[in-house]
């Protein structure tokens, strides 16, 4: 049955393989907008308080998967209300959305790194789970190598349960570094923008336990996680034996709402996007919050940073692209982006107006710009366009920033050199996108490289100039 459900859905597919991918991605979009706008209005994201340890634990139970489902020994009004008063209750809750699943623990609790076990002291006590505090719960293959702690609930005055060696006044979040990260993109949508959401509510008082922990990724970000917490960053792996860090508030894993994207009408309500990019330039003291008249400043020019990249979907005419851009009356950077250190590539990303690119994680330095600034994506030929839309299209307004998106043509992708006309890769993209994500990425996203049409892609610098110019 399963497999006549398969085919049907292919069939369906190919005969529907006319459209755009840009407007099935809309179609998709509105489709979710209208769905967190029906949960919305049917009260969504509340406590639901249940008694069956079971359902807290059991990753297939979905029936209030959007619901915050709560194991409590003395009910809670308002989780929120209850730390600001200092006075956190036993309880446990667990909430999964799309791109993770995560607990939040209130109590006793009490962290071995050195068994990777959570121990919760609590009048119900003798249960257990188990958890990765990953945020990619839909990717099995980033999963199976996160590690797994064992969150273990006890009863009071229980001889097996670890003493503290260190006591903590403020909440712990804990969570783990691997996936692909190292990864610019990467790096925010899988790490960074959900520490934001999960941590910045704490303004500052929360401290960090990493397993795996990547020192140089700690250090590469080390800007953002200071203005994220006072406190020192631990690698619970290596606090040694016997070494109990207790605390009365925990989180286990990343408050994470999909790729590179922040709705604010999930958990913790209200955040957005801007939030974000706002948070980011405070962060790194950027000078340029926003384009804006200056009435009593000499115009200057426009700065377009152009990203080149170093291995795939290069931009091979980058220095004639870039003189056009000149004689247009920009003022031109090239950069290839990954080495610089953070610190100094924000500075020099917000003093630019544009920056353009093939898509890649090189976009996502789009967080660095002034609001009202411009990100151009090159979105490179073979049916491409909707997974570059959906990574970075839908985003980019939500970060008070102007998108504009050139779409490469067939004549301008090195794949004519590599293949013949007639061959699939060149002849039927769709098909190849139906092998699935391994097969349609090497071919378009790794084998490709961009020869930008020079007379095409002047007319986007065109429009680019005119937005920026509304602001000199």
């Amino acid at each position: 049955m399963e497999i006549m459900e398969l085919q049907k859905a292919m069939n369906l597919c190919k005969t529907i393989q006319w459209f755009q991918p840009k407007a099935l991605a809309a179609v998709f979009v509105l489709s979710c907008l209208f769905l967190l706008c029906f949960l919305a209005s049917n009260n969504s994201y509340t406590f639901d308080y249940v008694n069956d340890w079971d359902k807290i634990q059991d990753d297939n139970f979905t029936v209030v998967d959007e619901t915050w489902l709560c194991f409590s020994s003395a009910k809670i009004l308002h989780r929120a209300e209850n730390l600001r008063r200092g006075v956190p209750k036993e309880s446990i809750c667990r909430l999964r959305v799309p791109k993770s699943i995560y607990y939040e623990i209130d109590g006793d609790i009490r962290v071995d790194g050195d068994s990777s076990s959570i121990f919760w002291i609590n009048s119900q006590g003798n249960e257990s789970l188990k958890a990765k505090p990953f945020p990619r719960n839909c990717d099995p293959m980033v999963m199976k190598d996160i590690k797994e702690f064992s969150v273990k609930s006890f009863p009071h005055q229980n001889e097996s349960v670890p003493q503290c060696t260190s006591n903590h006044s403020y909440p712990a979040v804990i969570f783990a570094y691997g996936g692909y990260t190292h990864n610019f993109f990467h790096d925010f949508t899988d790490l960074l923008i959900p520490l934001f959401l999960t941590a910045h509510r704490y303004h500052g008082e929360v401290q960090f336990l990493i397993t795996n922990m990547n020192p140089s990724w700690v250090e590469r970000f080390g800007t953002i996680l200071k203005n994220l917490t006072r406190y020192e960053i631990i690698d619970i792996d290596k606090v040694g034996h016997n070494n109990i860090h207790c605390y009365k508030s925990m989180t286990i894993g990343l408050y994470a709402h999909g790729e590179f994207t922040i709705d604010p009408l999930m958990p913790p309500l209200g955040y957005t996007f801007a939030n974000f990019t706002d948070f980011l330039r405070i962060s790194f003291s950027l000078e340029r919050h926003m384009l804006r008249n200056h009435d009593k400043s000499p115009p200057r020019k426009p700065k377009l940073l152009l990203i080149t990249r170093r291995w795939n979907r290069k931009l091979i005419n980058f220095n004639e692209t870039a003189t056009m851009a000149t004689d247009l009356g920009f003022e031109v950077i090239l950069m290839e982006g990954g080495d610089e250190p953070v610190d100094k590539f924000a500075q020099i990303v917000n003093s630019c107006d544009v920056i353009a690119g093939v898509h890649g994680s090189a976009l996502s330095y789009m967080v660095f710009l002034p609001q009202n600034a411009v990100v151009i994506q090159i979105v490179p030929w073979g049916r491409l366009e909707g997974v570059c839309w959906c990574n970075f299209a839908f985003t980019v307004p939500k970060a008070k920033l102007k998108y504009l998106e050139y779409q490469a043509s067939l004549e301008e992708s090195t794949l004519l050199s590599k293949y013949p006309r007639d061959h699939r890769y060149i002849q039927d993209p769709f098909s190849v996108h139906m092998e699935g994500w391994f097969v349609y990425s090497k071919v378009y996203m790794a084998e490709q490289d961009v020869i930008l049409d020079l007379q095409r892609f002047r007319g986007t610098l065109v429009e680019a100039m005119e937005h920026v110019k509304q602001y000199q």
